[in-house]
């Protein structure tokens, strides 16, 4: 009986160490630093920023080329400012500001992306995600592209 408790205490542990929850615990371990991931593929570390934290967000990041990653931590602000009560007159000026400097634009930025990387698979299926996660709306121009992806993928 002891042998059983250990057992399943033990797969209870290692259940709750895989979770999302605490991946994304660990890797935003220090507030405000960035978070460091592994290499991203060209053996260089990739350092995410504080602001990105939705763990899909986190995962993307260092595959993205630059412009992606600058859109993605805008977007995880605007989502983050977006989240916010505003508890008194300051604090909703303050929000109000946030979310014009991080929301503003954010479907034009999100469309013109897609079209520039229309030739990126990668780049293409992970920007359909985060658009479809954060209710980004495609223009006329970014329905008419061609998937860039290989049939079947």
């Amino acid at each position: 009986m002891p042998t059983k408790r250990s057992a399943l205490t033990m797969l209870l542990l290692l259940l709750a160490a895989c979770s999302p929850r605490a991946v994304e615990s660990e890797t935003l371990a220090t507030p405000g630093a960035p978070a460091t991931l592994a290499d991203n593929g060209g053996g260089a570390r990739c350092e995410v920023p504080a602001q990105v934290s939705v763990a899909d967000d986190i995962r993307m990041y260092c595959a993205m080329p630059g412009d992606v990653q600058a859109f993605l931590t805008r977007e995880s602000a605007c989502q983050h400012f977006a989240g916010e009560e505003a508890y008194d007159e300051d604090r909703a000026r303050e929000l109000a500001y946030a979310i014009h400097e991080s929301c503003d634009q954010r479907a034009g930025l999100f469309n013109q992306l897609l079209q520039r990387h229309a030739d990126n698979c990668l780049v293409h299926t992970e920007l359909m995600l985060l658009g479809t996660r954060n209710e980004l709306a495609l223009d006329a121009r970014s329905r008419a592209l061609p998937n860039p992806c290989p049939r079947g993928m």
